[in-house]
């Protein structure tokens, strides 16, 4: 007897993006959403490869990943042609991005909350080291003449 291969599923569910919708999935979303999550969650997984891990570990982790799942997705279905403005006569208005983008995205501030924000660090020059070692590879001359080649 052959086994059946387990569907994947996501963190988030279905009630989830109903509930960061304010309302219940139409027939045609309800076809799309748990694809759509399993996308949401493969990319916040490129970025942390061990989320279902750190999930299960921590219930608030899980409660955060839970909701950016979920409003990832609300995004698409708030604005499923991806309009940003849209006028006729003297009527326009503009779609705020972040809250109906149309495109399956975790924004910036997502990845704050999830710990893996883009931050300032530091990096260490690497130079060649040609000058360096002309002037007899001082350490007082570094800063000037490049840092020795590691």
């Amino acid at each position: 007897m052959a086994e059946e291969a387990e569907t994947p599923t996501s963190l988030a569910s279905p009630q989830d993006v109903e509930t960061s919708l304010l309302r219940t999935l139409t027939a045609t979303e309800s076809q799309y959403v748990a694809a759509l999550l399993l996308r949401a969650e493969n990319l916040i997984k490129v970025r942390i490869p061990d989320l279902v891990k750190r999930a299960e570990d921590d219930e608030g982790y899980r409660a955060i990943v839970v909701a950016i799942e979920a409003e990832a997705v609300a995004r698409v279905f708030r604005n499923k042609d991806a309009v940003r403005q849209e006028s006729e006569g003297n009527y326009s208005y503009t779609l705020n991005y972040e809250v109906a983008s149309g495109l399956l995205d975790i924004l910036d501030r997502e990845w704050d909350r999830l710990g893996t924000g883009v931050g300032f660090g530091s990096i260490r020059p690497a130079t060649d080291a040609y000058l360096a070692s002309r002037r007899g590879g001082r350490p007082d001359l570094w800063f000037q003449a490049g840092w020795p080649a590691y």
